[in-house]
This record gives structure tokens, sequence and C-alpha cells, in this order.
């Protein structure tokens, strides 16, 4: 029998896709600027944490710098899609039930 992947493990110990797991994975590897830490590195030091659900990527990338794991500069952290301010529709020239069923 093989070896799970990386994204199989967080997939089935958080209970999302697969899809989602590389996702998620993808995204702490690009919390990092230039070198990326490898997926096993992340599971470890997930592992070490006391997690109840799957945290945000940047999250786990700062508890692996900042535990000393990957010492690799870091980039800023994304913006969280609520930052982001809201569509003013009457300034676009739209309805704003224009776009609702």
């Amino acid at each position: 029998m093989s070896n799970p992947k990386p994204y199989e493990i967080i997939a089935s110990q958080f209970g999302v896709s697969n899809e989602s797991a590389k996702y998620f994975l993808r995204q702490v590897q690009k919390s990092f600027k230039k070198v990326k830490p490898p997926q096993a590195l992340i599971l470890e030091c997930m592992a070490g944490q006391d997690l109840e659900s799957l945290p945000k990527p940047y999250h786990v990338a700062e508890l692996m710098y900042e535990g000393g794991l990957w010492v690799v500069p870091m980039n800023p952290e994304p913006k969280d899609p609520l930052d982001e301010p809201e569509l003013d529709f009457d300034a676009l020239g739209f309805e704003e039930d224009e776009f609702e069923e």
C-alpha cells in the first residue's frame, strides 16, 4: 500500500476535497518568497498544532517562519475578500437588482 500524499492527509483530516487541500498547500507555499517549503514540512508544522479546522494558509506559513522551520522571507499577507470595497452599482451605471435572479 502506498503512502498517502500530503493533500490526501489534509483532505481527510479536515473534511475538505482533495482539490481544496491541494489549493491550500499551494497557498502556504506561495506565502514565501522565491523558495517554497516542501509539502511534507507543511504537514509536520501542522501536526505540531492543535487545529480543529483548516487554518488560513498564511497563518500556517507564519507558524513555520516564526517557529524556525522555514526561514525564507515571506510575501505580505493577502487581503481578505471581506476587506475589498463593495461595488457601487450606481456609479457603474447598473441597477443593483439587475444581477439578481
